[in-house]
């Protein structure tokens, strides 16, 4: 039996020879049809960048990420955020980066190894003078870590502003 078989007959759907008869049938089993390839295919978007923004995260020790000094220009970097979560409570690590020419945050997943969640930041894929970003890692218990944060539990993004190598040296 074909998948689309499959369908209709969960969905108790005449079969298509008898749609020709009867419109209303073939109206609504296209509707139902459409509701449930969108419901399988359309994964469930968690919460936005700008709802993260807006929230406030619990004050902890739990994650914690340092900003590369000196990022220079031209050169990729690693962004890494270390935790002491275990392996099998997390969910989901997340990057969530933008630059001053992009109108929203992209997410990028993490993996993680022993703790150490990686992204690898190439200047010639992400083009920007303008590097912001925050990381988001969530629990099975359904707790959500983000860094940096503020001393009120709110996003504090990083931003940074690349230098030239040269320049910088030169001013040292």
């Amino acid at each position: 039996m074909t998948i689309i078989k499959k369908i209709l007959s969960v969905l108790s759907v005449r079969r298509p020879t008898d749609f020709n008869s009867h419109n209303h049938y073939k109206i609504s089993s296209m509707i139902r049809l459409i509701t449930i390839i969108l419901t399988l295919t359309i994964p469930i978007i968690g919460q936005t960048s700008e709802e993260l923004l807006n929230k406030q995260f619990p004050l902890s020790q739990r994650i914690i990420h340092l900003p590369p000094d000196p990022f220079f220009k031209g050169r990729p970097y690693y962004l890494e955020l270390v935790s002491d979560i275990p392996e099998d409570s997390v969910t989901s690590a997340s990057l969530f980066i933008a630059t001053e020419k992009s109108v929203r945050y992209l997410e990028f997943p993490l993996e993680n190894y022993h703790g150490l969640y990686r992204f690898r930041y190439d200047p010639l894929k992400i083009i920007g003078n303008v590097l912001i970003y925050f990381f988001v890692l969530t629990t099975t218990d359904f707790g959500i870590y983000a860094a940096p944060l503020t001393d009120a539990g709110k996003l504090d993004p990083v931003v940074i502003k690349p230098v030239d190598p040269v320049e910088y040296y030169n001013r040292r």
